[in-house]
């Protein structure tokens, strides 16, 4: 429970700073990292959570963070391997 408790605190802090930089820094960092597709007329109530529950599960649980991203990115490569491995067999035939 204590743990909750802290990742609230967590979310709550980054999320009130990241609304509150949106005008600024935060907004115009998203607005060139987003291709024009994925923009609305208003990002901040999408990317400050998101970006608040990803940093809050960063600070309160790295590990936990770590080894999901390790997972993900041995996912990607293997799919990604796999996916060239076929594609080389589809152009041969």
């Amino acid at each position: 429970m204590m743990l909750f408790v802290i990742w609230l605190v967590v979310f709550a802090v980054i999320l009130a700073l990241t609304i509150k930089a949106w005008p600024g820094v935060f907004g115009s960092m998203i607005d060139r990292l987003l291709p024009a597709v994925l923009r609305s007329e208003d990002d901040r109530w999408i990317w400050c959570p998101a970006f608040a529950a990803i940093v809050a599960t960063a600070i309160v649980s790295p590990i936990d963070m770590l080894m999901t991203l390790l997972i993900m990115a041995i996912i990607v490569g293997v799919g990604g391997k796999l996916g060239c491995w076929i594609m080389s067999k589809v152009k041969m035939h």
